[in-house]
């Protein structure tokens, strides 16, 4: 039984075990995460630098004369995830060389991980005499040289073995590898199998439908709904392997053992395995790549804040807008330094304090400390086309005719988020679409009505931040109905 009689030998306060070196350990943690902080070495800065990095905005080559020529920067889209080909220089594959992992991915501008570059095969002779891309003809993919420090890393696939294959799906691998071997090679087919023999050695043009084949292994380059999740995201993996429509046939125990039949070349192929290109839609859209990682000058800074908004996705003009709106206490449309320099932090711009103060005061015209912030947002709205005005006045006069006003809580009540481009994707939620849709709109009275020019602007927003026509429209015919 214990004593309950005997003597404290110790007082209350008395730090009993090795409290000492607790405290010394927490104050070394403490030191060495500020030091880290002010060096911007702690994880979190290293993967924000690291991710913004790669999203850096990419020019496209512009095909004058419609065809795929070698030296094209283009974007490869998947016809089943409708994401672009990707390169994620932050995932290192674990094998004895240098290997980044490729997925598809959802992307509305041509950012440095997601433009490649088409270059010949070299180590055999060209028969055709000129620049062109031939179908049938070997050629390599190659990462944009801006994402490695101008290291070339081609694309490249190996026949799957237990260590060696995808690592979701399992099946053959697909990655970026510095390597200069053969299982970097790859030719173009055509997509339609009752002209692909036609079409071999014809020159491709640049809105084909397409499959990629590896030249090694003879299957193609695909893509499926396999979530891969990465620092970007929820995205897609990419692997080879031939999707071809199961029709009978007398060779199917053939085609099982993997060896090519007469009936392969003449079957339709799943959407898993069609490619299209995306190239410039005009020479406007064709740069020197060189002068973007320039940030001695405000104009290369600016496409840069630009390029970092619209990686936000839909509603990052909107997001910036709102950070800055809610920082107005006065409602006078005007910000301090300091309030524009956290502004933009907080909405998770990567800009340097010497950049953010030539940025400052460029629009500081005054010289008195303060900048209207519409007009730093004017820098970056665009003016939507007619195309794209169409249908935000067909949306507008839709909610009107079903609910008689235009408020946020009629919108609220007809907006569709099941058939939003997000949802289908499974990118968010339609909870998450629809709170996204509500919270930037920035109204306290959701009975109030909204104009046609307040809602034009919300879509002006929207649109500066969507460069596809077709993604644009995709928002607001299923967020509407239309």
């Amino acid at each position: 039984m214990h004593n309950y009689n005997v003597d404290h030998k110790y007082k209350f306060q008395t730090r009993i075990g090795n409290w000492f070196e607790e405290w010394e350990l927490d104050e070394t943690k403490k030191k060495d995460y500020l030091k880290n902080r002010s060096n911007g070495q702690l994880a979190s800065i290293v993967k924000d630098t690291k991710t913004n990095f790669s999203l850096r905005l990419a020019s496209l080559s512009f095909p004058q004369d419609n065809y795929i020529h070698f030296g094209f920067h283009l974007m490869l889209q998947n016809l089943k995830t409708l994401g672009f080909l990707s390169i994620d220089i932050q995932e290192r594959l674990k094998i004895g060389e240098e290997a980044y992992n490729i997925t598809t991915a959802q992307t509305t501008q041509p950012t440095v991980r997601s433009v490649f570059v088409i270059i010949p095969y070299t180590k055999e002779p060209n028969y055709y005499g000129d620049d062109v891309l031939h179908y049938g003809q070997h050629f390599r993919i190659v990462a944009n040289p801006r994402i490695s420090n101008n290291k070339t890393f081609y694309l490249h696939s190996l026949p799957q073995t237990p260590t060696r294959c995808a690592k979701i799906s399992r099946k053959q691998e697909v990655c970026a590898i510095e390597s200069d071997v053969f299982n970097t090679v790859w030719k173009l087919e055509h997509a339609d199998p009752k002209i692909r023999f036609e079409m071999e050695g014809q020159p491709v043009r640049s809105d084909d439908t397409v499959l990629i084949k590896h030249s090694f292994t003879q299957h193609w380059l695909a893509s499926d709904d396999i979530v891969y999740q990465n620092d970007f995201g929820r995205e897609r993996e990419v692997f080879v392997h031939s999707y071809q429509c199961l029709n009978k046939t007398q060779n199917l125990i053939a085609e099982k053992e993997g060896r090519t039949t007469i009936d392969i070349p003449l079957r339709n192929q799943e959407p898993q395995n069609l490619w299209k290109f995306q190239v410039a839609r005009n020479q406007s859209e064709q740069f020197d790549e060189s002068v973007m990682d320039d940030n001695r000058n405000v104009k290369n800074l600016m496409i840069r804040v630009k390029q970092q908004i619209t990686g936000k996705g839909a509603y990052g003009l909107r997001g910036l807008a709102k950070i800055f709106l809610e920082m107005d206490q006065n409602n006078n449309g005007v910000v301090e330094y300091n309030d524009f320099k956290w502004g933009l932090r907080n909405f998770g711009l990567t800009l340097s304090e010497d950049e953010t103060k030539m940025i400052f005061q460029t629009f500081d015209k005054n010289g008195n400390g303060k900048i209207e912030f519409t007009e730093f947002l004017d820098a970056f709205r665009l003016q939507m086309s007619d195309k794209r005005l169409y249908y935000v006045q067909r949306a507008y006069a839709s909610i009107e005719q079903k609910a008689g006003k235009v408020t946020l809580e009629t919108m609220g009540r007809l907006i569709n988020v099941k058939e939003h481009p997000d949802v289908l994707k499974g990118y968010k939620t339609e909870r998450q679409v629809f709170q996204d849709f509500v919270s930037h709109w920035n109204k306290a009275n959701p009975d109030r009505v909204i104009s046609f020019q307040e809602f034009g602007e919300f879509y002006q927003d929207v649109s500066s931040s969507v460069q596809q026509d077709e993604t644009f429209e995709a928002i607001l015919k299923k967020s509407w109905n239309l």
